[in-house]
Formats: structure tokens, sequence, C-alpha cells
């Protein structure tokens, strides 16, 4: 009889549950469960910091509709690692956490980062936390976790690995029978269900009696594009994406409304909410964002969610898959039912805004050797990537950089754009980048940051160029959060006058940190060099597979209004 140790036992697990790639930081005791994954040809990236890990195991969850797998230590470990766990529980992505624990022997003694982790998980974000008793349960549990990761609402769940689980032996044919018997059926398609026949009456009614129905596209349909894209064809209906829901339907289609999208929503009487929730992004659905009488239909595949902030998307609330309520939906329509066409004062307004739009990222001859803005930055980026354009997956993070690349960018394919999502979290930029990267190996991974959210995570740069993992860094550097300061000299040390708290160290070069650690490093003040760099370092990226950070300096934006554009303004005074 062989004997096999439990870091074994668990990798074993993890590969024949299909696991590919794990995400963490190695420590004692789960080295050699990390070691073991590797000679199991399970691809282990191991980062700099436990945030940036979980930000990427949650978003490969996302992006594979497979659960991503974390691996940290335990203690500080999984108290870091919570920042992506909680960004996985909120954006209903599936991602199992493995980590190490202190020895059944010295629980309650002060043992090494001694945390009751099974409970601070069960109490906070997970949907499933366990501590296996012993080896033979270990593969039960793990698949158990898979699995439930991905079933009714995708979360996270935690299996804990005790040291001295994963340092015993066991009997390998003892270890491993579960495996034999459950994992082959633990990994098929978890059971799907629509909603029911009486809420799909009740809807259709509410849809062809409505004069302005509007489509609302949120990330949670992302991964049922083409029945959206019928539903929208079928019917002519106009829609507005969130912001990660863009590309579900193409942004280039005639019904987009994103450019009028205060108008859109202020005039729709019935609103189809597609895997979008009434949260802060879209004001929870209050007068005067909206009108007093409109009416919610709301798609989920989460109960929970509908009837959140309206009575009305409770009535009409349609509970099941997204794809097959919507291909119902549309059945139950029918080919004839178009809905009347897009009212003029939104037409006015798309042609208004798309024309501003383009005014704010021109660049006049006057205005090539100097410091651009955001969006003619933007701009010149986008216009640069040519046939490449299709191809490229974009990360943006940071506030002015993400909510202007959001609208300038157009993406044509779902999980094209990965951001802060539904926490408006800052620090997700590499991690993301990273974790798209391994779910789309051929793709151009192009990661546009502002210099403060690029700070989070800025070190991950050796991360992506050791796992062989090229990235297209561009660092959008205004030498502040949301907004720099012109002349330094104006504050301390060269006075007694303190920056501002929002202000960061002046035109920083990032792009030196870049070649210290690997990459290719430029830096760009003004238009005219970023169309030269933006060429050279494609051919880099593209012809010899380097990481690239390219420092753009870029107008401080000293002197505007702080204003955060999706807050509504208080009704009242507290």
């Amino acid at each position: 009889m062989t004997a096999i140790d439990g870091s074994e036992v668990i990798a074993e697990s993890l590969e024949r549950l299909g696991v590919k790639v794990v995400f963490g930081i190695v420590g004692i005791p789960v080295v050699e469960v990390a070691d073991a994954l590797i000679s199991k040809g399970i691809k282990f990236i191991g980062f700099r910091n436990e945030q940036a890990a979980s930000y990427a195991a949650s978003v490969y969850g996302y992006l594979t509709q497979q659960p991503g797998v974390l691996l940290v230590v335990g203690g500080p470990g999984l108290v870091h690692a919570l920042a992506g766990i909680y960004n996985s529980e909120s954006n209903k992505w599936p991602l199992l956490v493995l980590a190490g624990s202190s020895s059944s022997s010295e629980v309650y003694r002060g043992g090494f980062q001694e945390l009751d982790q099974v409970s601070l998980m069960t109490s906070t974000f997970s949907k499933f936390s366990a501590r296996p008793p012993s080896i033979s349960r270990v593969p039960e549990l793990i698949t158990k976790a898979f699995r439930l990761s991905i079933s009714g609402k995708p979360g996270p769940t935690y299996i804990d690995l005790p040291a001295d689980i994963i340092q015993s032996k066991i009997d390998s044919s003892d270890g491993l029978q579960y495996l034999e018997s459950v994992i082959p059926y633990a990994i098929e398609d978890v059971p799907k269900s629509v909603a029911s026949l009486p809420k799909l009456k009740q809807a259709v009614k509410l849809i062809k009696s409505a004069q302005y129905p509007l489509l609302v596209v949120g990330k949670g349909a992302a991964n049922c594009p083409r029945a959206v894209r019928d539903f929208v064809a079928q019917h002519m209906v106009p829609f507005l994406p969130t912001p990660m829901g863009k590309g579900v339907v193409p942004d280039s289609s005639e019904f987009n409304v994103s450019s009028a999208r205060s108008d859109a929503l202020r005039h729709a009487d019935v609103i189809i909410l597609a895997g979008a929730r009434l949260n802060w992004m879209l004001h929870h659905g209050d007068f005067p964002k909206f009108k007093k009488d409109v009416k919610f239909i709301q798609i989920d595949s989460d109960s929970d969610e509908i009837g959140d902030n309206s009575n009305d998307s409770l009535k009409y609330g349609l509970f099941g898959d997204i794809g097959l309520t919507i291909e119902s939906l549309n059945i139950r329509l029918g080919k004839g039912h178009l809905v009347n066409s897009m009212l003029p004062v939104i037409e006015e307004a798309k042609l208004k805004n798309i024309k501003k739009l383009e005014l704010k990222g021109s660049v006049t001859p006057e205005q090539s050797e100097s410091l651009m803005n955001h969006n003619q930055a933007i701009t010149i980026i986008t216009n640069s990537l040519g046939l490449n354009y299709d191809d490229t997956i974009f990360v943006s993070e940071g506030a002015n950089t993400m909510d202007i690349s959001r609208v300038v960018i157009p993406i044509d394919y779902p999980k094209q754009r990965l951001d802060a999502g539904t926490n408006a979290t800052m620090g997700v930029g590499l991690g993301y980048a990273i974790a798209a990267k391994v779910a789309n190996p051929e793709k151009l991974v192009m990661a546009i940051e502002g210099d403060s959210a690029f700070g989070f995570s800025a070190l991950e740069i050796e991360t992506a160029i050791r796992s062989d993992l090229p990235l297209f860094i561009i660092v959008l550097n205004n030498s502040g959060v949301y907004r720099g300061v012109d002349d330094v000299e104006k504050y301390a040390p060269f006075t007694d006058k303190p920056l501002p708290s929002t202000a960061l160290s002046y035109k920083t070069r990032y792009d030196e940190l870049g070649n210290s650690l690997g990459a290719v490093g430029m830096l760009v003040t003004n238009a005219n060099e970023l169309k030269v760099k933006m060429k050279e370092s494609l051919d880099l990226y593209l012809n010899d597979k380097k990481t690239i950070v390219l420092n753009v300096l870029i107008q401080s934006g000293a002197g505007t209004k702080l204003q955060f554009g999706w807050q509504n303004k208080p009704k009242s005074k507290l």
C-alpha cells in the first residue's frame, strides 16, 4: 500500500475537479500544498499580496464560470484575503478559498497564527465553511465547497486546512476513495430554473402595455449574451448597460442609449432589469432619476435581490436563470411585438453627448505638446489599438480613469471590460489583469490605471513577469487621488502649507519602477509622444511578449470640483 500525505490528497481533489490554476501566497503550512499542485500540473501563481491574489481568484471565477481557487496561509493571510472574498460575495462570483491553520492540538492554546477561521468565514461572506476532521474527509468537503460556490447564487466557499491534516499520511486507497465515486458528477452543469408561467405572462402583459420600455443589462447577464442580443434585436428595445454589463449587447448597436443615460432612465415607463440591481449604480430606482410611476421587471437568479428598493420589482420579479428567462420572455412576446421608436429627446441627447465626448477627446495642434486630459489620453490609446481592438480585454480602475474610460472605450463583447464592480473596489487592477491573461492567454490584456489605484498593486508587475503573463499597463498619472496639484512649490516643504489629502508625489516615475521589475517602462508627457510610444510598446508586447508600463503624465485636475457622478443628492438634512 502507498501512503500519501494530506497535501497530495488536496491536490488530487482539485485536479479531478478540473482546476487548472490556483492563485495565492504560500507560507507555513501551505507550501507543501502549492508544491503538490505544481507536481500535478496545476499552475500556481504566487502573488506579492493576498489582496491582489484574492481579487485575481474572484474575477477568474467570473471569467470562466468555474470557481477561482485561492490558497493562503492562516491568520493574517486569510484576513488580508478578505478583500477579494468580499468582492466575490458582493459580485456573486464563484470562489473556493483554502487556508492553512493551526494544528488541531494547538487550538485554543495560542497556536501559530491561530484564528477561528471557520467562524470568521461563516459569519461574513462564505456560503459554506468547513474544517475537515480527518484526511479522508478532505476530498468530500473540497468537492462540496466547489459545487456550492457555483450552485444557486454563486459566491465564496471555504475549506480550513490544519497543519496536521496537510502533513499527516494516509493509505492512498482510503484517501482517494471518495474521489473515484463522487467527483465525476460534481462538476457537471448545475441545475437551472426559469421563472414561473404566471409571472412570465404578467411581465409580457406589462411590456406590451409600455410606451417607452427600457432594458438595463447588468453583469449578471454576461453569461447569456445571445439571449439578450436576440431580445434587443427582435423587439428593437432600447437598452442601457451597467459598467460591467457593457458588451453583452454591443455598444455599437443603434439601440444603445448609454450616451443619453439620464434621459433614458427618466422617460422609461417600464424597465426590465436583466442581471442588474437597483443599487447605487442605478440610483436605487428613486425619483427624480426615474419616473415616479415607473414599473420594474427584475430578472435575477438570486431571489434575495428581487424586490430590493422597489415593490414593483417584487410584484413583477422573474426569479430564474437569466438567459432561460429572457428566452422565455422573447418567445411569449412573439416576433411581431416591436416597441415604439426611441423618443426624439433621447435621440437628440445621444447626438449631443457624442459630439461633446468627441470634443473632449480631440487634440488641437496647439495642445499636442502639452499635458493631456483623461479623455484625450484614453481616446489616443483606444485609437492606437487598430486591428487588435476586438482581441483586447480592458481593465480599468481609479475614479476618473475608470469613469471616463467607461464612456470613451466602446465594448462589443461580454467580459471585455473589467472594473471596480459593485463595491467600487480600488486595488483590483493588476490582480484582475493577471487573471484575465490566465483565462485568455491569446488576448491583449490592457490595464488602464489611475496613479492612485495603481499604487495598490504595482508590485504585482513582478508576479506577471515571473508567471510569464505579459500585461500592457498604462498609468494615467495626475499626481493625485481624484486630482493632484499644479504647483507643488505652493506646499510643504517649500512653504508651511501642507499638501491636500488628494495629492500624491508629483510626477512619480512609475515607468522606472516598471523597468526595475523587468518590464519595459516608458514616460509619456504629451499627445504626440503617446501616439508614438503606443505603437512602439504594442510591437514589443505583441511580438516580444514584453510587459509594458506606460507612465502617462496628464493634467492634474487641480481646481475642479470633487464629485461622484453616481451619488444621489440627499433628499433632506439628517
